[in-house]
């Protein structure tokens, strides 16, 4: 009798362990280490082809890598935008970093994960090839000193704020003229002042005719993380 008793219990205890759930094994989570220009990612994440309103180009340069942070940024931003603009293009989505970051050519950042190229919206919506190889698509959106007619001032502008009500934005790298003509449309809107901060994260640098570069803060918990400086204050705008 008492051996099937303890017969009877150590089969209940097998029965038991078998029946507790095994914890998944924790994805690593992706660290930016060191600076924009001047770093490394720890664990890249990489980046969806594509989904609900945006699309990545370029796959073929495996430069799709990032932060947590920034590829929820997207996620969360191509969404509100879709559900805004349901029949425009999606989101075109150039470089990130590479599965490890460091140097890139062609780019004095992207190293740490926390920097995006992202095709601005155009007014003719074309949405390219993201399988075309090697190909750079994005046609520049200053002519000739001014603002190309295709630039889409609505949606571009729509797009900033929504980049900065979804992710921790320190920058967006923008040519002037088309900051410019984004002041004069947001001040028409009688959106101007409420958006300054917004504004003020728009600095220009050279190159960023066809496309607009997107920098996040380090995140609170990336210790080994080397913020940039902050923007000037004030808007930036003439």
């Amino acid at each position: 009798m008492k051996k099937h008793f303890l017969f009877t219990l150590f089969a209940l205890s097998t029965l038991a362990l078998a029946q507790v759930d095994v914890p998944p094994t924790p994805v690593p989570v992706a660290e930016p280490l060191g600076s924009y220009s001047q770093g490394t990612l720890l664990n890249g994440e990489a980046m969806p082809e594509s989904g609900e309103g945006f699309v990545q180009l370029y796959r073929d340069t495996n430069r799709y890598y990032a932060t947590r942070s920034i590829i929820q940024m997207i996620i969360d931003t191509a969404k509100e935008m879709n559900l805004k603009y349901p029949e425009s293009d999606r989101m075109q989505l150039e470089e990130m970093s590479g599965p490890n970051g460091g140097d890139l050519d062609r780019h004095s950042s992207h190293e740490n994960g926390l920097d995006v190229d992202i095709q601005y919206y155009k007014l003719d919506r074309v949405e390219h090839n993201p399988q075309t190889a090697g190909t750079l698509y994005a046609t520049p959106l200053v002519i000739r000193n001014k603002v190309s007619p295709n630039f889409d001032l609505e949606r571009n502008w729509e797009f900033v704020k929504s980049l900065h009500r979804h992710g921790k934005v320190h920058r967006i790298f923008m040519d002037q003229k088309l900051k410019n003509a984004l002041c004069s449309y947001s001040r028409l809107r009688k959106d101007f002042l409420p958006n300054t901060e917004v504004l003020r994260s728009i600095r220009h640098v050279e190159n960023h005719k066809d496309h607009l570069h997107v920098r996040l803060l380090c995140p609170l918990n990336a210790r080994r993380c080397i913020p940039q400086e902050d923007p000037p204050k004030g808007s930036g705008c003439p």
